[in-house]
């Protein structure tokens, strides 16, 4: 498992590092302003389909069903209902794409009610660009969770990595020669679905997965797939719900919701190199366990996977909240994005990494249902985290006002509501006997977060001594200094872990020796 886990979070720290390079070059051109808002709404439309349709809804109930038909009817079968589906899924999206192109405007006011009239003109505008890249994307979803069965996690992977690289390539090579950037950014999103979608359909070949096209059939299957989709949608589309109230409260502030935005992304980098990666491992790895009749490997499984993803969280939890303001001023400050600015994001990103163990384990959690075919009850606790983070949105904006912190106060309440989500699917998971956390997981959890705190302290001394490198006006001086400062937060981090004996370095050598 833990070089799977490698394999995916290789690639993703490669497609973060290369986000963040793109991030940084669009901070530059649009910054935190009016123009970088409505990029934000632009670029978030499609991705919120990508993460409530793709990679939420349709791969929680996709990819148990066809890792069981793997596991127990054979790959020809396997192959003739993935073909079904994505024809069928196919035609929804092109629906989807045709509908909300056409609807668009509708659409955008009523995700960014605080947008002024010019503003909400241009995120119409570039919106109707952008919205093509769902058809890909979702798609690049399915055929991920294909490979994911078939334990070929490096191309879904390296698929991001592409898709930053466009970005680069437009920020780098056109950009600087137009008069409107925003619309190179806006065009770049589509061709590198395209791109994406390709690399993961010659994956499949190689592999020799042989997608059978053919008409879909509302058949027993199909019928299955949709009845286990509704829950994981209504789900999925909670978890973004929550990310948006956060954004659509925020857009009152003027750059509030670019404020979100770049906090978000840092906070998203320990989610997506554990988090999501143990997700996309976990999935089919427990399906088929379970399959197989393997039940006490499958609890096994699911207790590895929160140990090593909380030796990962909990550092970086105590890491952002430290330095939160430096690194966004490091790695965003520069021409349109000012340090005031940073200060702003710097205070969201503190927000967001209270709730980042949260995030990682209810990623790690939601497995031990979609394996088991239950996605209702995941959907039943999501809710409940948005009325929470909803009643909190709205305390943040009743208390700060428009005038104030609104950022801050969101990413608060979205941090409180992923707290409130992993309690409940914690509690779901020991009460059905799928886990029970043995006593040595509690005391190394303990150790770790002892470990984190002692790092902190290291990471908080090396700021304040390096804090005028880490604020010079040269980037090419910011970002080495951060790195090094980071660097050695991991450093003490694991040396402390080793000699707390929360995590030796011979327990994890021989991890990967067992996978």
């Amino acid at each position: 498992m833990l070089k799977s886990l490698m394999t995916v979070s290789g690639f993703t720290l490669l497609s973060r590092i290369t986000g963040f390079v793109r991030d940084m070059l669009t901070a530059q051109f649009i910054g935190a302003s009016a123009l970088g808002d409505a990029w934000v709404a632009a670029f978030r439309f499609p991705n919120l389909f990508r993460r409530v349709l793709g990679e939420g809804a349709f791969n929680s109930a996709f990819v148990p069903l066809y890792s069981g038909k793997l596991a127990e009817e054979g790959k020809e079968e396997a192959f003739n209902f993935s073909g079904r589906i994505m024809v069928l899924l196919s035609l929804l999206l092109s629906v989807i794409c045709v509908v909300s192109y056409i609807f668009m405007e509708p659409i955008t006011r009523a995700l960014t009610s605080g947008f002024a009239e010019d503003k909400l003109a241009l995120a119409v505008e570039l919106s109707r660009i952008t919205v093509s890249y769902l058809f890909f994307i979702c798609l690049v979803a399915a055929v991920s969770g294909v490979l994911n069965s078939h334990e070929k996690f490096a191309a879904p992977a390296f698929s991001y990595v592409s898709l930053n690289l466009v970005f680069l390539v437009g920020l780098c090579a056109v950009a600087p020669f137009v008069e409107d950037p925003v619309y190179t950014l806006a065009w770049c999103l589509p061709i590198g679905g395209v791109i994406q979608l390709a690399i993961v359909l010659i994956s499949a070949w190689r592999t020799g997965v042989r997608f059978k096209i053919q008409m879909p059939a509302f058949d027993r299957d199909t019928m299955k797939l949709a009845l286990l989709m509704g829950p994981g949608l209504v789900s999925a589309g909670i978890q973004q719900l929550n990310l948006l109230v956060g954004q659509w409260v925020a857009s009152y502030q003027n750059g509030g919701m670019s404020a979100i935005f770049y906090a978000d992304r840092i906070n998203q980098l320990p989610l997506g190199l554990i988090g999501i990666a143990f997700s996309v491992v976990l999935l089919p790895d427990i399906t088929q366990k379970l399959r197989k009749k393997e039940v006490r490997q499958a609890k096994q499984s699911m207790e590895t996977g929160m140990t090593m993803a909380m030796l990962i969280a909990l550092p970086a939890m105590v890491g952002m909240m430290v330095i939160a303001e430096p690194i966004i001023f490091a790695i965003f400050k520069g021409g349109e994005f000012t340090a005031n600015q940073s200060q702003v994001a710097g205070y969201a990103l503190f927000a967001f990494a209270m709730g980042c163990p949260a995030y990682v384990m209810s990623k790690v959690l939601q497995p031990g249902y979609f394996a088991r075919e239950d996605t209702k009850t995941p959907m039943k606790f999501t809710l409940v985290s948005a009325v929470v983070n909803s009643i909190l949105c709205g305390v943040a904006f009743m208390v700060i006002g428009s005038g104030g912190n609104l950022a801050l106060g969101c990413a608060l309440a979205t941090s409180v509501a992923g707290w409130v989500n992993v309690s409940l699917l914690l509690g779901g998971l020991r009460k059905d006997g799928f886990l029970q956390l043995s006593r040595e997981f509690w005391k190394r959890l303990g150790k770790m977060l002892v470990a984190a705190i002692l790092m902190g302290a290291v990471v908080w001394v090396g700021a304040y001594y390096l804090d005028p490198l880490l604020h010079s006006d040269s980037r090419l001086v910011r970002l080495p200094v951060l790195a090094a400062v980071g660097g050695a937060g991991v450093l003490v981090y694991f040396v402390f872990a080793h000699f707390t004996r929360a995590m030796t370095f011979g327990e994890l050598k021989a991890g990967f020796k067992r996978s």
